[in-house]
Protein backbone atom coordinates (compact mmCIF):
# COMPACT_ATOMS: atom_id res chain seq x y z
CA UNK A 1 0.00 0.00 0.00
CA UNK A 2 3.02 2.39 1.04
CA UNK A 3 4.62 2.21 -2.74
CA UNK A 4 1.01 2.78 -3.92
CA UNK A 5 1.15 6.14 -2.39
CA UNK A 6 4.55 6.76 -3.37
CA UNK A 7 3.88 6.08 -6.71
CA UNK A 8 0.44 8.46 -6.50
CA UNK A 9 2.99 11.21 -5.10
CA UNK A 10 5.70 10.57 -7.58
CA UNK A 11 2.83 11.43 -10.33
CA UNK A 12 1.90 14.31 -8.72
CA UNK A 13 5.02 15.92 -8.52
CA UNK A 14 5.43 15.30 -11.84
CA UNK A 15 2.47 16.82 -13.34
CA UNK A 16 2.97 20.08 -10.87
CA UNK A 17 6.67 20.38 -12.80
CA UNK A 18 4.40 19.98 -16.40
CA UNK A 19 1.97 22.27 -15.08
CA UNK A 20 3.83 25.48 -13.28
CA UNK A 21 7.50 24.59 -14.91
CA UNK A 22 8.29 23.46 -11.44
CA UNK A 23 7.85 22.24 -8.36
CA UNK A 24 4.55 23.98 -5.98
CA UNK A 25 7.44 24.34 -3.20
CA UNK A 26 9.02 27.12 -5.59
CA UNK A 27 5.95 28.93 -4.94
CA UNK A 28 5.28 29.49 -1.28
CA UNK A 29 7.81 32.25 -1.09
CA UNK A 30 6.98 34.11 -4.25
CA UNK A 31 5.03 36.99 -4.02
CA UNK A 32 1.70 37.77 -5.84
CA UNK A 33 2.13 41.54 -7.70
CA UNK A 34 -1.73 42.79 -8.17
CA UNK A 35 -3.14 46.27 -9.18
CA UNK A 36 -3.11 49.15 -7.02
CA UNK A 37 -6.48 49.97 -5.43
CA UNK A 38 -6.11 53.32 -5.78
CA UNK A 39 -4.05 55.34 -8.16
CA UNK A 40 -3.51 59.14 -7.36
CA UNK A 41 -3.17 61.07 -10.36
CA UNK A 42 -2.89 64.40 -8.33
CA UNK A 43 -0.20 66.07 -5.33
CA UNK A 44 -3.32 65.39 -2.86
CA UNK A 45 -1.18 63.37 -0.11
CA UNK A 46 -3.29 60.94 1.97
CA UNK A 47 -2.44 59.69 5.56
CA UNK A 48 -1.83 55.52 5.92
CA UNK A 49 -5.41 55.02 7.45
CA UNK A 50 -7.01 57.41 4.59
CA UNK A 51 -5.28 55.60 1.69
CA UNK A 52 -6.15 52.08 3.91
CA UNK A 53 -9.82 53.52 3.60
CA UNK A 54 -9.49 54.27 0.17
CA UNK A 55 -8.04 50.48 -0.86
CA UNK A 56 -11.64 49.37 0.57
CA UNK A 57 -12.74 50.40 -2.56
CA UNK A 58 -15.68 51.86 -3.88
CA UNK A 59 -18.19 48.95 -2.87
CA UNK A 60 -17.20 49.03 0.82
CA UNK A 61 -19.66 50.13 3.33
CA UNK A 62 -19.28 52.22 6.10
CA UNK A 63 -22.09 51.00 8.76
CA UNK A 64 -22.97 50.28 12.24
CA UNK A 65 -25.48 48.54 13.87
CA UNK A 66 -28.90 49.96 13.80
CA UNK A 67 -30.98 49.93 17.06
CA UNK A 68 -32.99 46.54 15.86
CA UNK A 69 -29.65 44.70 15.28
CA UNK A 70 -29.23 44.75 19.23
CA UNK A 71 -33.42 44.23 19.65
CA UNK A 72 -32.70 41.06 17.34
CA UNK A 73 -30.17 40.10 18.79
CA UNK A 74 -31.98 40.11 22.48
CA UNK A 75 -34.86 38.16 21.07
CA UNK A 76 -33.35 35.37 19.52
CA UNK A 77 -30.80 34.85 22.83
CA UNK A 78 -34.03 34.93 24.66
CA UNK A 79 -35.70 32.59 22.15
CA UNK A 80 -32.85 30.26 22.21
CA UNK A 81 -32.90 30.02 25.89
CA UNK A 82 -36.54 29.14 25.96
CA UNK A 83 -35.62 26.18 24.73
CA UNK A 84 -33.45 24.94 27.60
CA UNK A 85 -34.70 22.84 30.33
CA UNK A 86 -36.53 25.34 32.78
CA UNK A 87 -33.84 24.86 35.47
CA UNK A 88 -31.07 26.45 33.92
CA UNK A 89 -32.69 29.25 31.87
CA UNK A 90 -32.30 32.13 34.74
CA UNK A 91 -28.92 31.46 35.06
CA UNK A 92 -28.29 31.66 31.12
CA UNK A 93 -30.74 34.28 30.90
CA UNK A 94 -28.33 35.97 33.57
CA UNK A 95 -25.27 35.27 31.88
CA UNK A 96 -26.67 36.56 28.71
CA UNK A 97 -27.72 39.69 29.48
CA UNK A 98 -24.28 40.19 30.91
CA UNK A 99 -22.64 39.75 27.97
CA UNK A 100 -25.24 42.23 26.01
CA UNK A 101 -24.17 44.90 28.35
CA UNK A 102 -20.33 44.27 27.87
CA UNK A 103 -20.52 43.82 24.27
CA UNK A 104 -23.02 47.18 23.86
CA UNK A 105 -21.24 49.09 26.19
CA UNK A 106 -17.72 47.80 24.24
CA UNK A 107 -19.21 49.56 21.09
CA UNK A 108 -16.13 48.94 19.12
CA UNK A 109 -17.96 48.60 16.11
CA UNK A 110 -19.26 52.44 16.74
CA UNK A 111 -16.07 53.35 17.46
CA UNK A 112 -14.46 52.15 14.33
CA UNK A 113 -17.45 53.48 12.25
CA UNK A 114 -17.04 57.00 13.98
CA UNK A 115 -13.14 57.19 12.96
CA UNK A 116 -13.89 55.83 9.39
CA UNK A 117 -16.34 58.41 8.42
CA UNK A 118 -14.34 61.22 10.06
CA UNK A 119 -11.39 60.18 8.00
CA UNK A 120 -14.09 59.61 5.02
CA UNK A 121 -15.01 63.32 5.41
CA UNK A 122 -11.43 64.39 5.35
CA UNK A 123 -10.38 62.45 2.18
CA UNK A 124 -14.04 64.13 0.90
CA UNK A 125 -12.31 67.96 1.62
CA UNK A 126 -9.30 66.94 0.23
CA UNK A 127 -10.50 66.28 -3.02
CA UNK A 128 -13.19 69.00 -3.09
CA UNK A 129 -10.60 71.60 -1.62
CA UNK A 130 -8.62 70.30 -4.50
CA UNK A 131 -10.80 70.59 -7.53
CA UNK A 132 -10.23 66.48 -8.21
CA UNK A 133 -13.10 63.79 -8.71
CA UNK A 134 -13.11 60.15 -8.07
CA UNK A 135 -13.56 57.87 -10.96
CA UNK A 136 -13.31 54.13 -11.30
CA UNK A 137 -10.97 52.79 -13.70
CA UNK A 138 -12.25 51.71 -17.08
CA UNK A 139 -10.98 47.46 -15.95
CA UNK A 140 -10.90 46.11 -12.56
CA UNK A 141 -12.50 47.57 -8.97
CA UNK A 142 -9.38 50.53 -8.98
CA UNK A 143 -10.29 54.26 -7.36
CA UNK A 144 -8.73 57.22 -9.55
CA UNK A 145 -8.57 60.52 -8.22
CA UNK A 146 -7.57 62.78 -10.45
CA UNK A 147 -8.21 66.81 -11.25
CA UNK A 148 -11.79 68.06 -12.55
CA UNK A 149 -9.90 70.26 -15.30
CA UNK A 150 -7.88 67.03 -16.33
CA UNK A 151 -10.89 64.21 -16.43
CA UNK A 152 -12.81 66.69 -18.33
CA UNK A 153 -9.60 67.36 -21.02
CA UNK A 154 -8.52 63.80 -21.36
CA UNK A 155 -12.16 63.15 -22.19
CA UNK A 156 -12.71 65.91 -24.84
CA UNK A 157 -9.34 64.67 -26.62
CA UNK A 158 -10.78 61.37 -26.55
CA UNK A 159 -13.70 62.72 -27.85
CA UNK A 160 -12.24 64.35 -30.62
CA UNK A 161 -9.34 62.19 -31.46
CA UNK A 162 -11.91 59.07 -32.28
CA UNK A 163 -13.95 61.39 -34.79
CA UNK A 164 -17.04 61.04 -32.36
CA UNK A 165 -19.70 63.99 -33.31
CA UNK A 166 -23.23 65.40 -32.29
CA UNK A 167 -26.12 64.50 -33.31
CA UNK A 168 -28.77 67.67 -34.10
CA UNK A 169 -31.56 65.46 -32.00
CA UNK A 170 -32.09 62.94 -29.48
CA UNK A 171 -32.94 59.49 -30.95
CA UNK A 172 -34.60 58.75 -28.05
CA UNK A 173 -38.12 59.61 -28.67
CA UNK A 174 -37.41 57.26 -32.08
CA UNK A 175 -36.16 53.76 -29.83
CA UNK A 176 -38.79 54.08 -27.51
CA UNK A 177 -41.38 53.67 -29.84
Amino acid sequence: MESHYQKLNRKLDRLLKEQNGHTAHTTKGKQWKFHPRTVNLTNIHFTKEETELLDMGLQYSLQKPSATTWTNLAIETEQAIRLLDDAIQDSFCIMAAKKLKQICNTNHCSITNKRQTHMLKNIKQKITNDKAMTAKADKGKTIVIIHTQDYTNKVYTFLTENNFSTIPQDPTKKTKQ
